[in-house]
């Protein structure tokens, strides 16, 4: 055992230094009313509370323990029992989803818990104001139904469908050098497409458009999820940790010197988001997250050419218009950018089937040699 104070050597069974004098015993602090118990405690002695969880924190007196607090039991239904959870799918920045059994309608169901510790009620007001918008858009293809809204012991929560394809972002992990085949990015960045002329035309811009919040059903349709959510969130908390970490690699240059927002604001974070699908990296990457949107700011992206050699030159310049700085410069609308991918798909195809008729045409020409070669003895 080391001594905290000389950093001596000890025998386990030592409870003084035996340079220094110092105490080797360990004291568990309860967090409650500070009372010091016997470092084997599970229990505070002078209060009852739990003193489990406790990690080592050296002091002039020695190591103590101090535990923290202790985790809160893992709820097992909601909406007065309507929603059995079933267990915790994961856990971001904003929510807490669970598999949930509405009891109610006999299905399984995505209970999505909004964390509000941070939030004040105007940003709890936001939230419910960009839920009821969600719940406006209906059942489009390529956006996340809201099937339920309310609030649960004082926390929102949204009821949304199972999405068994989980989301692009853990596509994107698992694909060989984090790049998707180019016809799957251009068949994402459609749907999300799709879905964004949808919204825009309701009046809704998405604001926070990432990997992380386009989740694939089993059939691998994409579709758009936490319309508006970021609002409640406001950028002086840029540099909270666990806030908008993740969303910073696709924030429009408008949105991190709080500009004004418009439709063109989500063609920049899909821009952003079609790059690192194809790229294998979002275009602008930094120690933290100030380095980064300082990027998006002022800094012209690496064409993502540069990543990857075989990516069409119209797919090249349709993403880099994307990400202009200027929202003026981007493509008109998203409706203009779906003509743009119909278009690169197919010239795809018309490359294709012109390398097969090329390749036909030298196969026949081959053969005519061989059989002329063969008709007069030559090789």
């Amino acid at each position: 055992m080391k001594c905290p104070r000389c950093q001596s050597e000890n025998s386990e069974k030592a409870k003084f230094c035996r340079k220094c004098g110092q105490s080797l015993e360990l004291e568990l602090i309860c967090p409650h009313c500070q009372h010091r118990n016997i470092h084997d405690s599970v229990f505070c002695e002078q209060c009852g509370k739990p003193l489990l969880s406790a990690q080592t924190l050296p002091t002039q007196s020695g190591p103590q323990y101090i535990p923290q607090p202790m985790p809160s039991p893992e709820p097992t239904s909601f909406a007065g029992g309507r929603y059995q959870v079933k267990k915790l799918l994961g856990e971001g920045g904003r929510k807490r989803v669970y598999l949930a059994h509405d009891t109610v309608l006999d299905r399984d169901v995505a209970f999505a818990q909004i964390k509000t510790e941070k939030l004040d009620e105007a940003a709890r007001t936001r939230i419910k104001r960009e839920a009821q918008a969600m719940g406006c858009l209906g059942d489009h293809p390529n956006i996340v139904t809201v099937h339920d809204f309310g609030e649960d012991e004082g926390r929102p929560y949204m009821v949304l469908p199972l999405l068994s394809g989980g989301d692009v972002e853990n596509l994107i992990e698992k694909s060989t050098d984090h790049r998707l085949p180019l016809d799957k990015a251009i068949g994402i960045a459609k749907a999300i497409s799709n879905g964004l002329v949808f919204a825009h035309s309701k009046g809704i811009i998405h604001r926070d458009l990432k990997p992380g919040n386009v989740w694939l059903s089993a059939d691998g349709t994409a579709k758009i999820g936490d319309f508006g959510l970021a609002v409640a969130v406001d950028l002086s908390r840029l540099t909270e940790s666990g806030i908008i970490v993740g969303t910073v690699a696709y924030m429009s240059p408008e949105q991190a010197m709080a500009g004004a927002v418009t439709p063109k604001t989500d063609l920049y974070s899909l821009g952003a988001m079609l790059y690192e699908m194809v790229a294998g990296r979002p275009p602008f990457v930094g120690e933290n997250a100030i380095a980064v949107v300082g990027q998006h700011i002022n800094t012209p992206p690496v064409s993502p050419a540069w990543h990857r050699a075989d990516l069409p030159p119209a797919l090249e310049a349709l993403i880099l218009q994307m990400l202009e700085k200027d929202p003026q410069k981007r493509p008109e609308s998203a409706s203009s950018v779906i003509q743009a991918l119909e278009l690169i798909e197919s010239g795809k195809t018309q490359e294709a089937a012109s390398k097969e008729a090329r390749t036909a045409e030298n196969r026949m020409t081959k053969a005519g040699y061989a059989t002329c070669s063969s008709f007069w003895g030559t090789t």
